[in-house]
């Protein structure tokens, strides 16, 4: 009776959190929600090598991880005294019944990447990654932002699938380390890291890397075409492509 007694007490309990018991504070730890995640690094690159041997590495950084990514090398774009930065969109900016656009404007960058991998954990991860020519050499500008599911009788599953396939972060981090890495270890740069959030510990784009054990889309990445090489640092100018 007594063994019985307990079970029922267990059942009870368990009942009561499906249906959905709250806390003291009136939330419901079992409840769904999705929670947006940004990030963002912003990286200085000193290097006098040419232009599409920078946009090269960069796009071998950015095939690492994302098969899908579309990268252009826009014709035209001049150095500058200091160097550009993305610029984040504004809602009230579109047009009455157009959409936003998602993720930041890479306006004045001599190579860009952005895609939409498909990332377990994540249902709209967006990712945009800039490289400005300056009289130094470059800023490498990268954000990402995603929505991520909490909470739900799926959080438990979602914790133990992110042990053995990875967590959404960890795909963001990964990625945009390897971008930077690849320039480095490409050109021979000394990179510094500018202005980054979350906070980034240590200098992991000096360590090698591994591949963001994450579930991409696949699909080819557009490779830039070779541009002219100038005779200052960032003053090569990357052709358009095709």
């Amino acid at each position: 009776m007594r063994r019985l007694n307990m079970a029922c007490a267990v059942a009870a309990v368990t009942a009561a959190m499906l249906a959905g018991c709250s806390t003291a504070d009136g939330s419901n730890p079992l409840a769904s929600r999705s929670t947006t995640v940004e990030y963002y690094r912003v990286f200085d690159i000193k290097t006098e090598v040419p232009a599409q041997t920078v946009a090269r590495a960069a796009t071998d950084g950015i095939n690492r991880n994302v098969k899908d990514a579309v990268v252009a090398t826009p014709p035209g774009v001049e150095a500058t005294d200091l160097p550009g930065h993305f610029k984040i969109a504004d809602p009230t900016s579109a047009p009455p019944g157009e959409p936003v656009a998602k993720g930041p404007s890479c306006d004045g960058a001599s190579w860009t990447a952005k895609a939409t991998p498909r990332v377990r954990g994540t249902e709209d991860m967006n990712l945009v990654a800039c490289l400005f020519p300056y009289k130094n050499g470059y800023h490498l500008d990268m954000y990402a932002v995603f929505t991520k599911p909490e909470g739900g009788i799926m959080q438990w599953p979602r914790r133990l699938g992110s042990v053995f396939l990875g967590t959404p972060e960890k795909f963001t981090e990964s990625t945009m380390m390897d971008v930077v890495r690849a320039i480095r270890e490409g050109t021979g740069a000394n990179v510094s890291l500018v202005e980054a959030k979350p906070n980034l510990a240590g200098t992991p784009w000096m360590e090698p890397g591994t591949n963001a054990q994450a579930s991409t889309a696949t699909g080819s990445a557009t490779t830039p075409t070779a541009a002219q090489p100038g005779s200052a640092p960032g003053a090569a100018k990357p052709s358009s492509v095709p």
